[in-house]
C-alpha cells in the first residue's frame, strides 16, 4: 500500500510540474545566472531547460531553482538518485546502478560539456556557466550547452535621396553655385552699375564784349557835336564759378559804369565848348 501511493505521488509530481511550465528550451543569454538542462533520456520526459537567476551556491540549489525537484541517496548523501521523482523504480537507499544513474555535466554557453568530478551539493557554477543532468549509463545531455541568443539585427535606416545638380536650360548655361531658372520663373539678372551722368554747370551770358564808340563832328562855322555811346558787357564765367570770381564780375561792371558815364561827360564838356 506504502509502495503505491509513493508511486500516486511520484506521478502527480511529474504532472505538475509540466502543468506548472517547466520551460522546455531557452537560450543561455535568456538567463541572468546558471542555465539548468536536464535530460530525462529513457524516462520519457524529453530535454527541459531552466533558469536559476542570481548565483546560486551550488549545483544542486541551482537545480532547484531552476525549477527541478531532486532526491539524495538514503545512504549515500549527496548523492542525487532522482529528478523530479523520476526514475520512480529506483529506491533510492544506495547510490544508483551504473548503468541507470543521473550524470552530473558542466558547461559553458556554446561549447562542450565536462563531466563533473565533483557532486552536486559541494560544487559551485558561476554565473553565465551551464549545468547539464542526463539520465543512462553516464551519456551527456542531447543538447549542447546553450549559446547566447543572438543580437537582433539593427533595424535598416532610411536611405536619403542623393541631390541631383539642376539641369541647365537650353541657351542659358548652369552657373557654379547658382540653380538653373525654372521654367515661367523671371531670371535674374546682375544689377547695372550706375555711372552718375557729367554735372553741366549752365553758362552765364551777358551782353558781347563792351566797346565804346564815341563820333564827335565839329566844324569851324559852329556845327553841332552829338555824342554817341555805346556801353556792351559780356561776362562768361567758367565752370564751378566760385565767390571770388562773383566779387571781381561785379566790380568788372562798376569799372564799366563809370567808364561809361566819365565818357558821357567829357562828351557834354567838348559840345558846350564848341558852342
Amino acid at each position: 500500500m506504502t509502495g503505491g501511493w509513493r508511486r500516486a505521488l511520484t506521478a502527480l509530481t511529474v504532472v505538475g510540474l509540466v502543468v506548472t511550465g517547466v520551460p522546455l528550451t531557452a537560450h543561455a543569454a535568456d538567463c541572468a545566472g546558471v542555465t539548468v538542462v536536464v535530460d530525462f533520456g529513457s524516462l520519457g520526459g524529453g530535454v527541459r531547460t531552466g533558469c536559476a537567476p542570481g548565483d546560486p551556491s551550488s549545483g544542486t540549489a541551482a537545480l532547484t531553482s531552476a525549477g527541478f525537484g531532486y532526491t539524495f541517496a538514503a545512504r549515500q548523501p549527496g548523492f542525487v538518485c532522482r529528478i523530479n521523482g523520476l526514475p520512480g523504480s529506483d529506491p533510492c537507499v544506495n547510490a544508483s546502478p551504473p548503468t541507470a544513474y543521473w550524470a552530473y555535466w558542466h558547461g559553458r554557453p556554446g561549447g562542450a560539456w565536462t563531466y563533473s568530478s565533483t557532486s552536486a551539493s559541494a560544487y559551485d557554477p558561476a554565473p553565465g556557466s551551464v549545468e547539464g543532468w542526463s539520465f543512462g549509463a553516464g551519456e551527456q545531455p542531447g543538447i549542447a550547452p546553450p549559446a547566447p541568443a543572438p543580437a537582433p539585427a539593427p533595424a535598416p535606416q532610411p536611405t536619403q535621396p542623393v541631390p541631383q545638380p539642376p539641369t541647365p536650360q537650353p541657351g542659358q548655361p548652369a552657373q557654379p553655385g547658382q540653380p538653373a531658372p525654372q521654367p515661367g520663373q523671371p531670371t535674374q539678372q546682375p544689377a547695372q552699375s550706375e555711372t552718375p551722368a557729367p554735372t553741366t554747370t549752365p553758362e552765364t551770358t551777358s551782353a558781347p564784349p563792351a566797346s565804346e564808340t564815341a563820333t564827335s563832328s565839329s566844324t569851324a562855322s559852329g556845327s553841332s557835336v552829338t555824342p554817341t555811346s555805346t556801353t556792351s558787357v559780356a561776362v562768361e564765367p567758367t565752370a564751378g564759378t566760385s565767390s571770388g570770381g562773383t566779387v571781381g564780375l561785379v566790380v568788372g561792371l562798376v569799372v564799366i559804369a563809370a567808364l561809361a558815364v566819365l565818357g558821357v561827360r567829357t562828351a557834354r564838356r567838348r559840345a558846350e565848348a564848341a558852342e
